[in-house]
C-alpha cells in the first residue's frame, strides 16, 4: 500500500485552530483527512509511526471524537437527514450512557458532548464531514432547502454553546454558499478552503505523485506506449490542473489519479461519478455567453458568496469542481477556467445534452467526423457537419433567436471536437467571432444573422483579421457564415479567395 503524507499539514491545522471549515469537490479526500484527523486525536500514535506527525507530536492525547457523516443524505428519501442524525446520536448516548431526554435533535447533540466531556475528563473533538450534502441535493428545491438548513443550523450551532467542553471542530463539504447562515454564531470558524497555507491538503501534488507512484506511472506509459515524462504529461492534461488558491501547486484530482494508476488505462472516473445538470440548466436559462463564463474573472468575495439564491453558477461550478483558479492577475481577482480534460470533455458533454437534446445527435462518430473535416481543410464537409448537428436540436430547445445562442453552440460543439477555439477574439481591428487552430490550419470565422455571408467576409476583409496569423506559418482559411433566425440554422457560408 502506498500512502502520500500530509500529516504535517494535520498537526499544523488541529494545533492552530479550535474550529476550521473546508470546501473541496467531492471525490478529492475530505474523508479521509476527517479520519486522519480522527486517528490522531485519539492518541492512536502507532498508527503514524514513520510519518511527519510523529517528528512532531509528543503529547499523543486520547480524546473522544464525534465523527458525523451526512454523505449518505439521499434527497429522494422523505426524512433521510432526520434518520441519519438519529442513527449517530443514538450510537453516542448508548456509547456514554444517555437515555434520550429531549425530543430535539440539538438538545440531544449538546447532551452528548457534555457527556462525553464529563466521562472521558477530555474535551471532545467533532469532525463532520460533507456537512451541506442535504443543502447540495436540493439546489432545485428552495423549500426543502430551507428545512435543511433549518435543521443543520440547530445541530450546528450546538457547538458555539458547548465551547468549553470542545478540543478541535472540523467541517467539510463541496460548497461554502451556508457557512454563513447555517453555521451563524460560530464567530471564530477558520475558513481555510483559499488558504494557501492549506492549499496541498486534499488531493494530489506532482511531486507526491513523482515521489509515490513511480510503479504505477510506468506500468500507464507501458500501456500507452511512451516514457515516464510521456505518462505525467498525459496525466497532468486529464487530471491536474486544480489549483484552490494564489499559490496552489498543480494538484491531481486524488481519485481519478489513483484508478487511472491501479487499471493503467485513461478514463473519465470523476466525471463518471456525478453530473453537473443542475448547474448547466442554470446557465442555459440565464442565457450565459459561455465563453467569457468559462474564461472569467471573478472576485474573491464572490467565490465564498453565502446566499445560495444570489448566488452566480461561476462560483457554484467552482466550489463544486469544474472550473478552478488559472491566474491571479490582480490583488483578490481570479481568472477561472476549467482545470483539465477529464473535466472539459464530460461537462461539454452534459452541455450537449441540456442544449441540444439527448438523442445521440452529438455522438463519437459525428465528432470524430467533423475534427477530421477541421484537420483536412475541408470547409463544405465541416459546414454540412456543423448544419447537422444544429438541425438535431429539438424546437422546443431552440427557442432562443440571438447570435448568443449560436455563438454558445459553436462554443460547445468546438469544445467537444477537441479543436482549440475561441471566440470574439480580440485584434486592433475589432473582435473576430471565431478562431479556431488544428495542426495544419487556423480558420478565422465571421458569423452573420439574417445578413448575407458577403457581409461577413467583407468584414473580415476590410478589417484585415488574418494579419495577426501571418507569421505562423498555417494557412489561414477566412470563412464567412450566415446564420437564420427563422430556421436555427446555417444558411450558407463561403470562403474568402484572398489570401
Amino acid at each position: 500500500m502506498i500512502y502520500v503524507d500530509k500529516t504535517a499539514l494535520v498537526h499544523r491545522l488541529v494545533n492552530n485552530y479550535k474550529y476550521v471549515f473546508l470546501s473541496r469537490p467531492r471525490r478529492f479526500g475530505k474523508s479521509l483527512l476527517l479520519s486522519t484527523i480522527k486517528a490522531y486525536l485519539e492518541g492512536r500514535k502507532e498508527l503514524f509511526d514513520g510519518l511527519a506527525i510523529d517528528r512532531l507530536e509528543t503529547k499523543w492525547e486520547t480524546h473522544p471524537v464525534l465523527m458525523l457523516s451526512l454523505a449518505r443524505y439521499d434527497a429522494d428519501q422523505e426524512g433521510s437527514l432526520e434518520k441519519i442524525l438519529n442513527t449517530h446520536l443514538t450510537r453516542w448516548e448508548h456509547e456514554y450512557g444517555l437515555a434520550e431526554t429531549s425530543d430535539t435533535v440539538s438538545e440531544r447533540f449538546h447532551n452528548v458532548i457534555l457527556s462525553a466531556y464529563e466521562k472521558t475528563g477530555k474535551r471532545v473533538v467533532i469532525l463532520i464531514d460533507e456537512y451541506d450534502a442535504p443543502i447540495v441535493s436540493n439546489l432545485h428545491d428552495e423549500e426543502k432547502q430551507d428545512d435543511m438548513r433549518s435543521l443543520l443550523k440547530s445541530v450546528y450551532t450546538s457547538l458555539k454553546d458547548c465551547d468549553a467542553y470542545i478540543r478541535f471542530a472540523m467541517l467539510t463539504g463541496v460548497s461554502r454558499f451556508s457557512k454563513m447562515t447555517v453555521f451563524s454564531g460560530l464567530n471564530n470558524l477558520k475558513d481555510i478552503s483559499l488558504d494557501d497555507r492549506y492549499a496541498e491538503i486534499c488531493g494530489i501534488t506532482t511531486d507526491e505523485m513523482r515521489k509515490n507512484f513511480t510503479t504505477g506511472i510506468d506500468s500507464l506509459a507501458a500501456r500507452l506506449k511512451t516514457d515516464r515524462e510521456g505518462a505525467i504529461e498525459i496525466l497532468k492534461a486529464n487530471y491536474a490542473g486544480y489549483h484552490f488558491t494564489e499559490e496552489c501547486p498543480d494538484i491531481y484530482n486524488p481519485f481519478s489519479l489513483l484508478n487511472a494508476l491501479d487499471e493503467s488505462k485513461l478514463n473519465y472516473y470523476w466525471a463518471d461519478t456525478g453530473t453537473p445538470s443542475f448547474l448547466v440548466k442554470l446557465i442555459k436559462r440565464r442565457n450565459l455567453f459561455l465563453p467569457e463564463f468559462f474564461n472569467e474573472s471573478v472576485e474573491e468575495r464572490q467565490l465564498a458568496a453565502s446566499d445560495i439564491y444570489r448566488m452566480s453558477p461561476t462560483a457554484l461550478l467552482f466550489q463544486t469542481g469544474y472550473l478552478t483558479i488559472k491566474k491571479v492577475p490582480e490583488l483578490f481577482v481570479f481568472k477561472l477556467g476549467v482545470p483539465n480534460k477529464e473535466v472539459r470533455d464530460s461537462l461539454f458533454h452534459v452541455m450537449a445534452d441540456i442544449y441540444f437534446g439527448d438523442d445521440g445527435a452529438v455522438g463519437d462518430s459525428n465528432i470524430r467526423q467533423l475534427r477530421d473535416c477541421f484537420r483536412r481543410g475541408d470547409v463544405d464537409g465541416a459546414m454540412r457537419r456543423l448544419k447537422a448537428f444544429l438541425a438535431s436540436i429539438p424546437y422546443d430547445l431552440s427557442h432562443d433567436r440571438h447570435e448568443i445562442y449560436f455563438e454558445n453552440n459553436l462554443y460547445i460543439i468546438f469544445s467537444l471536437v477537441g479543436v482549440e477555439a475561441n471566440t470574439e477574439w480580440r485584434t486592433s481591428g475589432g473582435r473576430i467571432d471565431v478562431v479556431v487552430r488544428v495542426p495544419r490550419f487556423i480558420y478565422v470565422m465571421e458569423l452573420k444573422l439574417d445578413h448575407p455571408v458577403t457581409e461577413a467576409l467583407g468584414q473580415i476583409e476590410r478589417k484585415d483579421y488574418g494579419r495577426q496569423f501571418e507569421f505562423d506559418g498555417r494557412p489561414v482559411i477566412r470563412l464567412g457564415i450566415e446564420f437564420s433566425r427563422k430556421t436555427r440554422n446555417i444558411v450558407s457560408w463561403q470562403v474568402s479567395e484572398t489570401e
